[in-house]
């Protein structure tokens, strides 16, 4: 399931009641794993959520203006269920939002996901190994399919209501 909420003005030729006023300014604090928070002051763009039922990651974004300028923060953090495994929080800036979206589209889904067994562990047969794989294969296929249709939403939604 992905969910997804542009934050903007309506465009002009919508009817005044169904335009929704600017998102605040707001200073917050980014999230980075093993380093200092980014602080900013901006107003949210953008922000969505990945998840699938028994999925072994999934992902949130938001997408930050900063306040009086082009500058594009984005927040990403990887959700990983495991016990034994802490999320991931990222936070990058960007001149505008056009790279801050090539960023994006440019991330791989899989880079912090932890293998669930050790290929060199003698102990485990050659066929035990290639079906742990192949089952592993799976569940990365479905983070992979969940992200790009997070990133999608935001994209699209992007797109047809960009922000002013």
């Amino acid at each position: 399931m992905v969910s997804v909420a542009i934050l903007g003005e309506a465009g002009a030729a919508g009817p005044p009641a169904l335009q929704q006023p600017a998102p605040a300014v707001r200073s917050v604090a980014l999230r980075v794993s093993g380093a200092k928070p980014v602080r900013l002051r901006g107003r949210l763009l953008a922000e969505g959520r990945s998840s699938a039922a028994g999925c072994i990651a999934w992902h949130e974004v938001e997408l930050w203006q900063l306040e009086g300028s082009r500058e594009v923060a984005v927040a990403l953090r990887t959700r990983r269920p495991a016990a034994e495994a802490a999320d991931v929080h990222r936070a990058e800036m960007f001149p505008d939002l056009a790279e801050a979206l090539d960023w994006l589209e440019a991330f791989d889904p899989l880079a912090d996901l932890m293998v669930d067994f050790d290929a060199a562990d003698r102990r485990l047969s050659a066929v035990e190994v290639a079906l742990r794989a192949a089952a592993l294969r799976g569940r990365a296929e479905v983070v992979t399919r969940e992200w790009r249709a997070l990133l999608g939403d935001v994209l699209y939604a992007l797109d047809v209501d960009p922000p002013a």
